[in-house]
């Protein structure tokens, strides 16, 4: 893993993995989108579809009580918060590949 400011954040290319922060903590990981001159898109993969907030926080109820499924987020959002202090956690490629041998193994596992 690497650490990055915001300005060299800015120039990674889309698909970068990453986790948002101050020094030294961290934030949930979310996958970098295009650039948008001092901002950028990203995606939080560890969040449910939905078409708003209520909607949101009404399927995670149902998932909670009554064992429903819904599918992770696939919108992609502005991260809006223009913290010129923050820092970023990027994954490399060594990184990329272990997460990814932690998600074959979950594959196995999971019904």
């Amino acid at each position: 893993m690497k650490v990055l400011n915001r300005t060299d954040f800015l120039g990674m290319p889309a698909g970068t993995i990453y986790a948002k922060g101050v020094q030294w903590a961290f934030g949930g990981v979310s996958i970098k989108g295009e650039t948008l001159g001092n901002d950028w898109v990203c995606l939080d993969p560890a969040w449910v579809s939905a078409h708003d907030s209520g909607d949101a926080v009404g399927r995670l109820e149902e998932m909670l009580e009554q064992g429903a499924s819904y599918p992770g987020e696939d919108a992609w959002g502005r991260d809006g918060c223009f913290d010129a202090d923050a820092v970023f956690l990027v994954f490399e490629r060594a990184d990329l590949e272990e997460l990814r041998g932690h998600i074959d193994r979950a594959l196995e596992v999971t019904t």
